[in-house]
């Protein structure tokens, strides 16, 4: 299946990346003027958009003969991240949820627009726009509710996260060599240049733990102190 790398600092990457950027910045601009009953009606829409953009992305696809079992499944990170930005303002217990993206989700999102790698791109904009809107959300989706809705981390959420993203690789491994597939790039490194790609199978994974886990600390000692004033029991478990 065809697929589209964008080269970090290139034009196209410049261009891009200027727009997303643009966009994510905006949205939490516009969130952060909003009372806090319309900052939970804000981040609905986009719950919803992104729930609209995946289910089309299936549709579309599948319309076109590309949709594979291989390739198609929510089990990358991001895609993880995109199903919990999805879900989570529609379930009762949120904090753990909100934990694991937070980090996954910035994390993930971020490596995933620095060095962009579309699959299943055969020159089709939606599917060029699907990536960037995505990968863009499930950053600003943790980002608000963590400063615009008040969400808090816990002290060991981060170690938490990392626990529960190595009991997924367990599982993805397996399920990887099963269907031939290349879930979150653990059968083989991805195919762009990046300085997290260290190796052959299976070094590199070797080499992302260690990195993943000083990411994950990274990111609550940075975001650990207190977000928006005012904390609203719908965000509450």
């Amino acid at each position: 299946m065809a697929g589209h790398t964008v080269a970090f600092l290139s034009e196209e990457w410049v261009q891009t990346i200027s727009i997303t950027g643009l966009g994510m910045l905006s949205f939490l601009v516009v969130g952060s003027r909003l009372s806090m009953p319309n900052r939970h009606k804000l981040l609905k829409v986009l719950a919803f958009f992104m729930i609209s953009i995946t289910v089309f992305g299936h549709f579309f696809q599948a319309m076109n003969g590309n949709w594979l079992v291989t390739e198609e499944l929510p089990l990358h990170l991001c895609g993880i991240s995109n199903l919990i930005c999805c879900v989570i303002l529609f379930v009762p217990r949120k904090q753990l949820l909100f934990e694991f993206l937070f980090y996954c989700g910035i994390i993930g999102g971020l490596q995933a627009l620095l060095t962009p790698l579309i699959n299943n791109y055969n020159g089709e904009s939606y599917i060029y726009f699907q990536f960037f809107f995505r990968h863009g959300a499930i950053i600003v989706f943790p980002l608000f509710m963590r400063f615009l809705l008040g969400m808090q981390l816990q002290k060991f959420s981060w170690y938490q996260s990392f626990l529960i993203l190595n009991v997924l690789l367990l599982v993805i491994m397996p399920l990887n060599f099963a269907l031939g597939s290349n879930y979150m790039y653990l059968a083989q490194p991805p195919g762009v240049n990046h300085v997290l790609v260290m190796g052959e199978w299976p070094y590199y994974i070797l080499y992302w733990e260690f990195f993943i886990v000083a990411l994950f600390y990274g990111c609550y000692f940075i975001f650990k102190h207190r977000g928006a004033s005012q904390s609203t029991s719908f965000f509450v478990s």
